[in-house]
């Protein structure tokens, strides 16, 4: 999903898609985290963050209700060439 007021675009992605059991279907897919991508619109510059599927429904809920419009949907993940988190080792 994507949101947009006058300061900011807010792009969520799917990220971890987990298999579940359903009653009615027999399995549904459900997704459990969302790459979240923060574009500020004076700039450009861009913040990125991973947020779970609760943490994502009440930021829409909270956005929508402060006067953003949806203006995009996101199916697929982030593409690799645009945000690849990087792991520590130790």
């Amino acid at each position: 999903m994507q949101l947009t007021n006058n300061t900011v675009i807010v792009d969520f992605f799917p990220e971890a898609f987990i298999a579940e059991a359903d009653e009615v279907k027999g399995m549904k897919v459900v997704v459990k985290r969302f790459v979240k991508c923060v574009t500020f619109r004076v700039n450009g510059q861009q913040s990125y963050s991973t947020v779970t599927s609760l943490t994502a429904r009440n930021e829409w809920a909270e956005r929508i209700a402060g006067g953003a419009e949806v203006t995009d949907y996101h199916t697929d993940k982030i593409p690799a060439n645009v945000y690849r988190p990087m792991a520590c080792v130790g």
